[in-house]
C-alpha cells in the first residue's frame, strides 16, 4: 500500500479476472460464437456422412434417390469421386474458414471445456463422433469389397447359351408366410414357372439387382404367367408385418404371381440351408455377404436352371424354355 493509502494490484490478479472474463455459458460451457459454430459444424458433418452410408430403411426410397444425387452411389453401395470428394473436401472446406476467421476464439473456447465437468462430456462427444464415423465408414467400405469379391464374374454374353446346363432335381421345400400374412407353399405354384431369389430390405447393392432382373423376366414374359418369390436372408429384420411395404419398395408388386416371404427365423434359416444358400451375416451391422443366386423352376417344380447374378434377358429366356417343356 502506497503512502497516499492507494492498494497496489498484483499483476497476477488482473491477469486472473481477465480469465474469469472469459464467455461461458452456466458457468460450464463457452458461450463463444466460433465455439458452437464449430459444434454446428460437427453435427452437420455427421449428418452429412450419415446420409453417405448409414443403412437406410426399406421404404426410404427418396432417401435412397437424395444419397445417389449427393454421391453418385456407384453399384457397390459406396459413393463414386465426386462423392468422396464432397464428403472430405466440403467438411474440409468449412473447418478451414471457421479456423481462418475465429481460430484464436475457438481455441480459447476449447481450452476452457476441461474445466467443468459438462464441458469434459461435451469435448469427449466431439472426439467420440469422429470415431464412430470412422468405424461405420471401414464397415461400408470392407463390406463392399466382400459384395464385390462375391460377385467378380467372367464377362456374360447377351443372350443365354444354347448349351447352358440344365436339371432336373426337384426343388427343395419352401414353406414361408408371404406379404399377404398367408402361408405360401411351392407345391401350390406347380403348373407354372418360377423364379425363386433370395433377398433382404437393408441390402443396397446386390439385392435390388438381382431382385429388379427377376421382376424384369417375370414382365417380359407375361403370357406364360410366371411366378416369381424372394425369400428373405434377414429373418431377424424383414418380419412378416413388413413384407408388405417391402414388396412395394421392389416394385414387386407390379407382378401378379410375386411373393415374398418370411417367418420364423429357425424355419428361414433351414429354407436357406436346403436351397444352398450361403450367406455370412454380421451380427453387429447385419449386412449380410451372399452369392446372387436365382433358380428357375419348370412347371413341375424341378430346378432346371440355376444362374449367379444373371441379366434380366437369360431369365426370361430361361423360362420360355421350362415353360416350352
Amino acid at each position: 500500500m502506497s503512502g497516499g493509502g492507494r492498494a497496489i494490484q498484483d499483476p497476477g490478479d488482473e491477469v486472473a479476472a481477465r480469465e474469469d472474463e472469459r464467455p461461458r455459458l452456466a458457468g460450464s460451457l463457452p458461450a463463444s460464437f466460433a465455439f458452437w459454430i464449430f459444434v454446428i459444424w460437427v453435427a452437420a458433418t455427421a449428418l452429412w456422412w450419415t446420409l453417405a452410408f448409414a443403412p437406410l430403411p426399406p421404404a426410404a426410397v427418396w432417401l435412397a434417390e437424395a444419397r445417389t444425387v449427393c454421391f453418385g452411389t456407384l453399384p457397390d453401395g459406396l459413393p463414386d469421386d465426386w462423392g468422396w470428394v464432397s464428403l472430405i473436401g466440403s467438411p474440409l472446406a468449412m473447418l478451414g474458414f471457421l479456423l481462418a476467421v475465429w481460430g484464436r476464439e475457438l481455441r480459447s473456447a476449447l481450452a476452457v471445456l476441461p474445466a467443468s465437468r459438462t464441458g469434459r462430456a461435451v469435448l469427449v462427444g466431439l472426439l467420440v463422433v469422429p470415431l464412430l464415423g470412422a468405424w461405420m465408414v471401414g464397415s461400408r467400405v470392407a463390406a463392399a469389397r466382400r459384395m464385390a469379391a462375391a460377385l467378380e464374374l467372367e464377362r456374360l454374353p447377351d443372350e443365354l447359351p444354347e448349351g447352358y446346363p440344365r436339371g432336373e432335381a426337384p426343388a427343395p421345400a419352401l414353406r414361408l408366410v408371404d406379404q399377404s400374412g398367408r402361408e405360401l407353399d411351392l407345391e401350390s405354384l406347380r403348373g407354372r414357372p418360377v423364379l425363386v431369389t433370395f433377398a433382404y430390405a437393408h441390402c443396397r447393392t446386390v439385392c435390388p439387382l438381382v431382385v429388379s432382373a427377376v421382376r424384369d423376366a417375370a414382365l417380359a414374359t407375361p403370357e406364360l404367367e410366371p411366378s416369381v418369390v424372394v425369400v428373405t436372408l434377414d429373418p431377424w429384420r424383414d418380419r412378416p408385418s413388413g413384407l408388405a411395404e417391402l414388396a412395394r419398395g421392389w416394385s414387386l408388386d407390379t407382378v401378379p404371381r410375386a411373393h415374398v416371404l418370411s417367418g420364423e427365423v429357425d424355419r428361414v434359416v433351414e429354407t436357406l440351408e436346403a436351397w444352398k444358400m450361403a450367406a455370412e451375416r454380421d451380427a453387429r451391422s447385419g449386412d449380410i455377404v451372399h452369392p446372387a443366386l436365382v433358380y428357375v423352376l419348370d412347371p413341375e417344380g424341378r430346378e432346371a436352371f440355376a444362374f449367379h447374378n444373371p441379366p434380366a434377358a437369360w431369365l426370361a429366356e430361361a423360362v420360355r424354355r421350362v415353360a416350352a417343356g
